[in-house]
């Protein structure tokens, strides 16, 4: 579903009381934190890059990590070298016997699968398999780019993240709340499709467009993002897009400054997509796990202190009063509940609004929106909200 709000206009704001941006401000996520969750805090370093390289012919990333082996030599005088480590980088067979029982050798297995032919109305013209299908033909090695320079180039302007700007402007707001939403691109990588950005005080909403690809697109997940391809090449042709991820990313430089406390959930998905690097963040997310984490540790010690009480009340009556070894340790166990940390059912359970209904997607300005008020609930339920007088 592409985008159907005018930039501008504005959504429920928050009541806002003297103290609202000092509590917010104060709920900001140690870098600590953001690295833990995912975050990148920092630009990538030219080995983290070259672990982007991609074979030319498949697309699978052909990075390998290095092999680290120590060895012990034994010495004349009964004394241990110290250990030498050893990096090598594995070959396409290591691990792998070359040959069986029989003594029969095996045939090296193919690392690069693909499909030699083009896509033409959803159909591979090599085969005539179905693009949803696996690739039809395979050979021993991957292909290497043949100019790594140029590639080098390429992948840093790709895969290179950049910091918030460090001077204030005048456009750039207290605070913000941010969603995106992300396709799949040929190689398989995660795309930046979509982006929302609201003021989180005013619930204007500053920025919601489509962000048209720079590279070329396997498929939109219309089913998870609301963008199907149509939406896009309409946009396109409309001229209402913003052009490529870092057109978006300098669009939300215009409000967002080095002072500015950026809300999301799970929002490290969302900077990643937009390859910035943010250190004021407040992640519902994060703050979410925390509040449950401590809710445990309470129920814990609850549940140990009464334990402790009863043993020993058992104790004096002559009833014994043991317990299997390790009893007290032993957590017990709880249901699993695969969304319940999401933001479609923390906004359910917290707000009491159900998103992300119907067949048609998420929209990323209902996401951003519910992020800006789970923070603000939480602000509620800790007692931040009370006017200072």
């Amino acid at each position: 579903m592409a985008p159907t709000t005018q930039e501008g206009t504005s959504a429920n704001a928050v009541a806002l009381y003297p103290g609202t941006l000092w509590r917010l401000n104060d709920l900001v996520a140690s870098e600590e934190t953001l690295k833990q969750a995912g975050y990148v805090i920092q630009e990538l370093t030219e080995e983290e890059l070259d672990r982007k390289k991609r074979c030319i012919t498949c697309g699978v990333r052909i990075w390998k990590k290095p092999r680290v082996r120590t060895r012990q030599n034994n010495r004349p005088d009964g004394q241990q070298q110290q250990s030498q480590p050893e990096t090598e980088q594995p070959s396409a067979g290591d691990g792998i016997p070359t040959s069986d029982y029989t003594g029969n050798a095996r045939p090296k297995p193919m690392l690069c699968n693909f499909h030699p032919g083009r896509v033409a109305y959803k159909y591979w013209t090599c085969c005539g398999k179905h693009v949803s299908e696996g690739p039809c033909t395979g050979k021993a090695d991957h292909d290497a780019p043949d100019n790594q320079d140029d590639q080098a180039t390429t992948i840093s302007q790709r895969w290179q993240f950049h910091a918030t700007p460090p001077h204030p402007q005048p456009t750039h707001r207290a605070a913000v709340a941010i969603d995106c939403e992300m396709g799949t691109a040929l190689d398989g990588d995660s795309e930046l499709i979509r982006l929302t950005v609201i003021d989180y005080l005013s619930g204007e909403t500053l920025i919601d467009s489509l962000v048209y690809p720079d590279i070329a697109m396997k498929h939109f997940n219309t089913r998870w993002s609301g963008v199907s391809r149509g939406d896009m090449d309409r946009s396109l042709r409309r001229g209402c897009c913003i052009m490529g991820r870092d057109a978006a990313r300098r669009a939300v430089f215009a409000h967002v400054g080095p002072s500015t406390v950026v809300v999301g959930h799970g929002a490290q998905n969302d900077l990643a997509a937009l390859r910035w690097i943010h250190h004021r963040v407040v992640d519902s997310h994060i703050l979410e796990s925390a509040a449950r984490k401590e809710a445990e540790v309470l129920k814990a010690e609850k549940e140990r202190a009464e334990g402790k009480t009863e043993v020993g009340d058992q104790g004096k009556a002559g009833q014994g009063g043991t317990e299997p070894a390790g009893a007290k340790d032993r957590k017990p166990r709880t249901k699993h509940h695969p969304d319940g940390m999401s933001l479609k059912a923390l906004a359910m359970k917290h707000l009491g609004r159900a998103i992300q209904v119907g067949n048609w997607g998420h929209d990323s300005l209902e996401d951003a929106l519910a992020a800006r008020d789970l923070v603000q609930a939480y602000i509620i339920r800790a007692g931040n909200s009370a006017p200072l007088g």
